[in-house]
């Protein structure tokens, strides 16, 4: 049987070693939290971007390339919610659609007009599913409208005065899966394989002294399939330049690319 007072010591001992226990605990959850907390941070970028885009595209039974060059404002938020990144963007577009002919005019119209400058904007977003020590895969989306201004023209070679004017309009959204290559220091290669859906409108209006008519041709893409090759480069801690090239595949293939320029804040 043990004697009171060493009872009372062996009590004495415990006290410290639970309070001790406790402060561990304590301070683990607080590490924890705090690493948690950091995890889910959203940071925010605001970029240029300048793209060239080229798709191949059909309309009645033929085919061209809608050529455009597009300069961007956008904005970027990564791990928004703690959940996924996005990109939102506006900018202006110059849109090129030569090759389109109209022959439900007054009279036949090959339009060789050239670019025609309008709005666009849109968003993109894309979710990180699973990661290991040099890879990084997920999914993408994005989603971009173009809105053309009227632009008008005068016919030339008729006896009366004539005037041609055009509204133009497109819109494309794709989705996929991307995978990306995080080995290396201060360079993440990226790769993004996507099905995309084209759809716009055309419209050409014509005015001849009295004659007057319009015609509109139905625009969609000439294939489903683009991929993606670029590049994200940290210059300094907070400016990233992100080169890009992109294949649109096809009955039309077109090459294209662009180069964005990111400032983290």
């Amino acid at each position: 049987m043990l004697s009171p007072s060493i009872r009372a010591k062996r009590t004495g001992c415990r006290v410290p070693a639970v309070l001790l226990f406790i402060l561990l605990v304590a301070f683990s959850g607080q590490v924890l939290l705090a690493q948690s907390s950091s995890e889910s941070k959203t940071t925010w970028e605001l970029g240029l971007t300048a793209d060239l885009f080229n798709r191949g595209i059909k309309w009645d039974d033929k085919s061209s390339t809608l050529k455009s060059l597009n300069l961007l404002l956008e904005a970027r938020a990564k791990n928004l919610g703690g959940f996924f990144d996005l990109n939102v963007f506006a900018g202006l577009g110059n849109t090129n659609l030569n090759g389109i002919t109209f022959g439900h005019l007054p009279i036949t119209l090959d339009y060789e007009g050239g670019s025609i400058s309008g709005i666009i904007f849109g968003l993109g977003i894309d979710k990180t599913f699973f990661t290991t020590s040099s890879f990084n895969f997920g999914l993408m989306a994005d989603f971009a409208s173009y809105i053309g201004f009227k632009k008008t023209f005068v016919l030339e070679g008729f006896i009366y005065p004539g005037e041609a004017q055009t509204e133009p309009d497109w819109a494309q959204a794709s989705g996929g899966i991307f995978v990306l290559y995080d080995g290396l220091e201060k360079v993440q290669p990226f790769l993004q394989i996507a099905a995309s859906k084209l759809w716009g409108t055309f419209k050409m209006t014509e005015k001849i002294e009295d004659l007057t008519g319009d015609e509109t041709k139905d625009l969609k893409d000439a294939g489903l399939l683009s991929i993606t090759l670029g590049w994200n480069i940290s210059l300094s801690e907070k400016i990233c330049l992100i080169p890009r090239a992109r294949v649109y595949l096809g009955s039309k293939t077109a090459l294209g690319g662009g180069i964005s320029f990111f400032y983290a804040f």
